[in-house]
């Protein structure tokens, strides 16, 4: 039966590193609002390296770091972290999934040039051309 991996988490590491696995699990808890805008990178025995979606994030959270370690180490069976870094990272990009996109191909007002026709034309497999045409559409949209 499928497992969290959390629970084979407390067995892989070592009874002096659970402190660790404590600060992972309850990070969302831990930064609160502020989660949307930081994400916790590397622990580093007594530092955290903190990345930053943004950079004046980025000089907020510094100028509020002695409150965001304080909380940390609240957290914490005992003060554990000393040091906070934050570095700037890219956020991820969520797929936009294309809900009301035409059943029928017909109804697009997409024009294709005669090259491209042609070349669709020349294809003999039918849902290979479908495919191909429903490409050249999505990438004449995204222009």
């Amino acid at each position: 039966m499928p497992a969290p991996i959390k629970h084979f988490l407390n067995a892989l590491l070592p009874a002096q590193q659970s402190w660790k696995l404590t600060l992972l699990q309850q990070w969302h808890t831990i930064m609160g609002n502020l989660k949307t805008h930081v994400t916790l990178e590397k622990i580093n025995d007594d530092t955290l390296t903190l990345g930053v979606f943004n950079s004046s994030w980025m000089q907020e959270l510094y100028l509020i770091s002695p409150i965001i370690l304080e909380t940390i180490n609240k957290n914490l069976d005992q003060p554990r972290i000393k040091q906070i870094r934050f570095k700037q990272i890219v956020q991820k990009k969520k797929k936009k999934i294309m809900n009301n996109a035409p059943s029928n191909l017909k109804e697009i007002d997409i024009s294709l040039t005669v090259n491209e026709k042609n070349a669709l034309a020349t294809i003999q497999d039918p849902e290979l051309r479908q495919s191909l045409y429903k490409f050249l559409v999505r990438c004449q949209r995204e222009k």
